[in-house]
């Protein structure tokens, strides 16, 4: 059964599966040979394959690499689970083969059969566990002890920085291969917070997919990435590489094997993260009940509306809305609204600078963004380069839109309107409930003068419901706009226009949606499991340990499909789920229900379940399973023990680490025979954004003890044979120790 402690060592398991590589590490050009052959270890091949008879026939394979010792590997989506992307019977398989590397001359041994134990199809990343050999025997994870890679810390990466990406180019006899490159570049991405993705100059083969992409020092920064650039029988080279049909020939009545094109893209390993966190706790992946079908599209995808802006608030709004950009200028964001999109269609936006095209500023990837909506696209430098950008839309292979946009000059000293935001007067924004009966836009502004003309105009559901004039500004500062409505706000999609004179100057989208409380999603009830007309069993708010799954029911009104939704599980205030979609279920229903599971038993803990719409979130409810946390224990007497705490800092800045980490080891384990298991591990903490520590346990006197610290960018301190003083006069308890670490670079 596992405990609360169960909790707290899947957090150490992931912490030391990014610092393993740390000790001993260092900064080089080219990774030294040791360390490539180290790597070569822990990179697989995935191959999917259907069973027939006793023979197992391929159907397309990727690359992976092993992050746990107990048979944890990180590969993407489309490799594992092609399925979760595009709904094409073509991508059924019966199994997935693993296999190791044993030589670099030689091709992979297929050793295991694997499970997928997380994915997400937006990122296009996943989790597959080993659990079989190959004659179906199951394999005991306790016992593996299979080579890894250490997670790195992809936000930590640099436009330059050397690059390595290790991975299996196809299957047939095919051995592994290396490519070496720098880094080119990084892009964003809606929806996802952060670095989305990671560009490369080195060519990568398509069948790299999935594969192990190391910094410098060996670290896993990120995963080689098809993306999808294309429809499902588009986005890989079939190629015919075996007798699949028995009859002594390799022609085209064999089935293909889908090779993949070119990779220059990676996606950063951060966004692997939560996917492998939630693995190595044991958790499921996050099926919610069947959808409703999509409805085609009624007519061509279309775009419209499309305009320009430095930047996006976090609400995937402009901050303002601008016509050319100054030098100096850091980011550009394309806005624009689309129609008649479906999901899984190929999905490519172009850069054409100065009349040259640039095919690969945006990775080729499928559409996730639901039928409709407004969407943007962004690039950044520092600064972009004085020219002419033109954006180019490309949609199932067609292009749709294009709009350009001049960088050069000075910064003018024109009107202009930042920061619009609706809200209620609850404070509410973005998403307002029903019946609301006055709506404040607040707005910066700038540069106006009292013979500045400016209007707005409100729009619900496309259809112009509001034209006015506005009050006379002058100079820069801020102010506010009031919409009201006696009977209140009907429910629909609104959209608020700021112009001066007749150019568009700020824009801002909202939502009135739900009952008159706002809420489109019920309240939540969490039960054991669900009966066959998906109403819940065994509800309640308390759970016994020891629970394979936990459900939480909602109804929903006032939803409507294509509307972005997120639903984020936490345990005892850690968030271990964070998952976004496309809501395809219709404007009302009962008993929807998404869950929480183990293969195993769901950790002892308080879950806690929100749910967003649109960003913004709607509903919220916690419940326990097993027993409360238990109380801090008394601390052990400073005649008996010795508490330390402290700040890990940058020894040049004297600034606090964040994330550093202060690991003691259990007596008789020395830092060379540390393998890297929670089991060696006596007592350890995890500095906070300004860098203080403090161990959980005390130091027992006159023990001896083998000490790391250790930090992403630093070199480690390592000190084996650290006694504790006996002497309570001489070292005091509580005891402050500051460590100051060198930067590795």
């Amino acid at each position: 059964m596992k405990t609360k402690h169960f909790q707290r060592a899947a957090g150490l398991l992931l912490l030391l599966l990014v610092l393993a590589a740390v000790l001993g590490v260092l900064p080089a050009q080219a990774l030294d040979r040791p360390t490539r052959q180290r790597i070569m270890k822990a990179v697989v091949q995935i191959v999917a394959a259907d069973r027939d008879g006793k023979r197992l026939t391929p159907k397309w394979s990727g690359s992976g690499t092993i992050v746990s010792p107990d048979g944890l590997i990180l590969t993407n989506c489309h490799v594992a689970f092609p399925r979760a992307m595009w709904d094409d019977p073509q991508f059924d398989r019966d199994v997935l083969i693993v296999s190791l590397t044993i030589r670099s001359d030689q091709p992979p041994q297929p050793t295991y059969l694997a499970e997928v134990v997380q994915y997400d199809p937006q990122l296009d990343l996943a989790v597959i566990r080993v659990t079989h050999t190959l004659d179906g025997n199951q394999v005991n994870v306790g016992t593996l002890n299979l080579p890894t890679v250490a997670l790195g810390d992809s936000d930590e990466l640099e436009i330059g920085d050397p690059i390595t990406i290790f991975g299996y180019p196809g299957i047939g006899g095919e051995t592994i291969t290396l490519t070496s490159g720098d880094v080119s570049g990084f892009t964003l991405e809606r929806g996802i917070t952060g670095r989305a993705w990671i560009k490369t100059d080195a060519t990568i083969a398509g069948g790299n997919s999935g594969g192990t992409a190391v910094d410098e020092n060996g670290l896993l920064i990120g995963v080689p990435t098809q993306g999808g650039a294309g429809a499902a029988d588009r986005i890989v080279d079939c190629r015919y590489v075996a007798d699949t049909n028995g009859d002594g020939k390799i022609d085209e009545h064999d089935t293909c094997v889908p090779m993949g094109g070119f990779i220059n893209a990676l996606r950063p390993v951060n966004l692997a993260k939560p996917l492998i966190d939630a693995a190595v706790r044991g958790l499921g992946p996050q099926p919610t009940p069947s959808p409703q079908p999509s409805p085609a599209p009624s007519g061509p995808a279309r775009v419209s509306r499309l305009f320009f802006a430095p930047g996006v608030n976090s609400y995937d709004q402009p901050t303002t809305v601008v016509e050319s950009f100054p030098s100096g200028t850091e980011a550009i964001y394309l806005f624009f609204d689309y129609s008649n999109f479906q999901d899984g269609t190929s999905w490519h936006p172009v850069l054409v600078y100065n009349g040259q095209r640039y095919e690969d500023t945006w990775p080729a990837s499928t559409w996730s963004g639901g039928p409709s909506g407004n969407w943007w696209i962004s690039i950044s430098d520092e600064p972009l380069a004085d020219g002419t950008y033109e954006f180019q839309l490309y949609y199932g292979g067609e292009k749709l839109a294009s709009k350009s946009v001049k960088v050069g000059g000075p910064a003018l000293k024109t009107p202009a309107f930042l920061n619009l935001l609706p809200q209620d007067e609850a404070g509410n924004e973005s998403f307002l409930p029903t019946g609301v009966k006055k709506i404040i836009a607040r707005f910066d502004y700038q540069n106006m003068t009292a013979s500045t003309r400016w209007s707005y105009r409100l729009y619900q559901d496309g259809r112009t419901v509001e034209t006015k004039d506005g009050t006379s500004l002058q100079g820069s500062g801020r102010s506010s706009l009031i919409l009201e409505r006696p009977g209140g706000f009907a429910a629909g999609n609104y959209r608020l226009e700021l112009y001066i004179g007749t150019r568009l100057a700020a824009t801002a989208d909202f939502t009135v949606a739900g009952n008159v409380s706002g809420q489109v999603f019920g309240p939540i009830t969490f039960a054991r499991g669900k009966d066959r007309q998906d109403n819940p069993l065994n509800p309640g708010t308390t759970f016994p340990s020891g629970i394979s799954e936990l459900y939480a029911f909602f109804d929903y009104q006032g939803m409507q499909d294509g509307w972005e939704w997120t639903r984020r599980w936490s345990i005892d205030g850690e968030v271990v789920v964070d998952s976004t979609g496309i809501w395809t279920s219709g404007a009302s229903g009962k008993n929807f229900w998404v869950r929480i599971y183990s293969q195993d038993a769901l950790p002892d803990g308080e879950y806690r379940l929100e749910l967003l719409v649109r960003g913004s979130p709607v509903q919220s409810a916690s419940c326990l399973v097993g027993s409360p946390a238990a109380p801090t224990p008394t601390p052990v007497p400073a005649k008996q023990g010795l508490e330390v705490y402290g700040t890990i800092a940058d020894a040049d800045t004297g600034r606090g680490i964040p994330g550093a980490a202060f690991i003691v080891l259990k007596p008789g384990i020395t830092v060379d025979a540390f393998q890297w298991t929670d089991e060696e591990v006596y007592t350890w903490a995890k500095s906070d954004r300004n860098g203080a520590y403090e161990l959980p346990k005390p130091l027992v006197r006159g023990e001896t003890y083998s000490i790391i610290v250790a930090a992403q960018g630093y070199r480690p301190l390592a000190e084996d044979g650290v006694r504790i003083s006996t002497d309570p006069k001489a070292v005091p308890s509580p005891f402050e120790l500051n460590i100051r670490l060198q930067r590795a670079k």
